[in-house]
């Protein structure tokens, strides 16, 4: 009997221990490891908050393969509770975790369903949420034009102020702090609500874990090292690397997964071995720190990888234009122009003569016409037995790896109809763009649908001009606000790229809409090259971006203004009354109205 009643009086104070970590966690607090590791690990699996709890931990200090399972148990917790806010504040987590190891096949539907639940009720979102979006955005994990519009700035900016409205208040610093290691040039300079987040969580971190040090780095302009040292593991690497330019070669064990962390061991050799002039060894690692950068990317490893290049090519005697700028493989610029002066097309014919494509690699050409280009330059057309073999094609490549699943292929290409039609219109597709790039000399494997898949093997091509076009362009806007410079190289690298993709599909409906998004950037590409040269005083040059503007979008009428001042700051203004003609005409026939009042008054004021 009184072995009995020490039991219970045991498991009662087991069960004390629980309620009161969970009201610690409900409280918006993280319990220290120590206090979790008293419940025994069998208990701990049972209860969604203290699994929680030791996710939040694992996630700051990099524990990631071991992050995850508890995740997923935590993850059927919740769902076995109905609690659809705890769900999605998992699933955030775990979008996050695939962002930190560069698990794109992983995340990718995962961070599909994130962004329309927090399109459709961001109230029910926790703030893991709109974090691991802002993730996905610099890392290009999600569909081209899901998420441009949004932005990852704006997104940790809604990451912070959702764990502030939850009452979590470490959660927002750290938020912060990752929105300050993704890009450290630009928060505290040009943020207008950065001090109000400090004295904010100046008044709030108190005595939490890590917050003397959370607040240390992020309100003094010199953190102490001890500071840095005080963080999670994972971050007090990356302060240290990113923020002091101390990364350390040899990173720990539990961070091996962290593509991030990786990244910046591997800049740090490389900078050790171009100092030591071992060539050879940098470029190899050069190689693998691209790898990197294609599944993680932020403003801050752009920097880091235009300098190493840079380096690179100063060293080799190579021209800095020849060195790859981003982690997509992408040929040299002149060699990627649209138009080829000393190359011919060759038939069929000779191609199939000399024993198609080599088995290796291969250029992709989807604007101004779908081709293949070998590796000897011979450029070959494919032939589609049927129209949608050719659309399959298209919408594959356009998606990041080249692969999407199967539902979104059939309801993006098939369109809509009887699930039966559509799979067997699927299954007859496959075969004959399998059957169609055969005929090029290409690998039956090539194309394959597995596992809910359907894709393309992507180590069979070295570029795709439609993926180097975006890559360049969005790599462009990140560095746009930092280095206007660097951004307007890229973009001069881009534009030439531009044209109609894939011109012999003219009645697919979500290329067209692919199509307005590439229309968008050319235009934005236009604009911002424009307003660089003038901040330059290149007036000529300006002066042909904004005419170039015009010719791509003669019905926007913000270019024949941004036109009209130019020449009148230049004093020429004859040439500013004819741009306002031929506005006020286009503006007459194409609405049958007159332009802005105030675009008149530019001329007759």
């Amino acid at each position: 009997m009184k072995q009995n009643d020490k039991l219970s009086t045991q498991q009662d104070i087991q069960l004390m221990e629980i309620l009161a970590l969970e009201q610690i966690i409900l409280d918006g607090h993280m319990p220290s490891m120590e206090q979790l590791f008293v419940v025994p690990a069998e208990i701990r699996m049972k209860s969604p908050l203290l699994l929680r709890a030791e996710c939040e931990n694992g996630l700051l200090d990099g524990r990631l393969l071991e992050t995850q399972q508890l995740l997923e148990a935590a993850l059927k917790g919740f769902a076995a509770q109905a609690d659809e806010a705890s769900m999605l504040a998992m699933m955030g987590m775990l979008g996050l975790l695939y962002e930190q190891v560069g698990d794109r096949q992983e995340s990718q539907p995962l961070l599909a369903l994130l962004w329309q639940e927090w399109s459709r009720t961001p109230e029910y979102c926790s703030g893991f949420v709109p974090w691991a979006l802002a993730r996905a955005i610099a890392n290009g994990s999600l569909k081209p034009g899901e998420l441009e519009a949004a932005g990852a700035e704006e997104l940790f900016q809604e990451a912070a102020e959702r764990f502030r409205q939850e009452r979590k208040p470490l959660w927002a610093g750290f938020v912060l702090l990752d929105r300050l290691l993704f890009n450290p040039d630009r928060l505290q300079s040009n943020d207008p609500d950065w001090q109000l987040w400090l004295n904010w969580l100046n008044r709030h971190l108190g005595e939490q874990p890590y917050g003397k040090a959370l607040c240390e780095v992020l309100m003094s302009p010199h953190p102490s090292i001890e500071a840095y040292e005080a963080l999670p593991l994972r971050y007090s690497y990356l302060c240290k690397a990113i923020l002091m330019d101390v990364g350390e070669e040899t990173v720990p064990s539990s961070l091996a997964g962290d593509i991030e962390v990786q990244f910046y061991a591997s800049s740090s050799k490389i900078k050790r071995l171009l100092d030591s002039d071992n060539i050879e060894e940098a470029a190899h690692l050069l190689e693998m720190l691209k790898r990197y950068h294609k599944r993680v990317s932020t403003p801050g490893t752009v920097r880091v990888l235009l300098m190493l290049q840079k380096n690179y090519a100063a060293l080799t005697g190579q021209s800095s234009l020849k060195v790859e700028t981003i982690a997509t493989p992408m040929p040299a610029s002149s060699a990627d122009k649209e138009t080829r002066q000393n190359q011919k097309e060759a038939p069929p014919s000779a191609v199939h003569a000399h024993t198609g494509f080599p088995a290796e690699k291969w250029q992709v050409k989807l604007i101004n016409g779908i081709r293949f280009i070998t590796a000897n330059d011979t450029i070959v057309e494919p032939v589609w037995k049927r129209r949608k073999a050719g659309e399959l094609l298209v919408y594959l490549l356009l998606q990041p790896n080249y692969k999407s699943n199967r539902e979104e292929v059939v309801e993006r290409v098939f369109g809509e109809g009887e699930p039966s039609k559509r799979s067997n219109q699927l299954y007859v597709t496959l075969h004959d763009l399998r059957h169609s790039l055969k005929e090029l000399g290409m690998s039956e494997d090539l194309v394959y649908a597995k596992r809910g898949l359907i894709g393309i093997e992507e180590h069979h091509f070295t570029s795709v001009d439609a993926e180097t076009y975006l890559t360049l362009s969005r790599v462009g806007d990140q560095l746009w606000m930092d280095d206007r410079e660097a951004a307007c190289r890229l973009y001069e690298e881009a534009m030439p790229l531009y044209g109609q993709l894939g011109k012999e599909l003219p009645h697919a409906d979500w290329l067209e809409r692919v199509k307005e998004q590439l229309l968008d950037r050319q235009t934005v590409m236009l604009k911002r090259l424009a307003v660089y040269d003038m901040e330059i005083h290149n007036e000529v040059r300006a002066e042909q971006r904004l005419t170039d503007w015009i010719s791509l979008r003669p019905d926007q009428e913000d270019a024949y203004e941004t036109l009209i001042r130019h020449c009148l700051n230049l004093g020429r203004r004859s040439e500013a009354i004819g741009w306002y003609r031929r506005l006020e005409k286009m503006c007459l026939e194409e609405r049958g109205i007159e332009p802005l009042e105030e675009i008149r008054l530019l001329i007759w004021k």
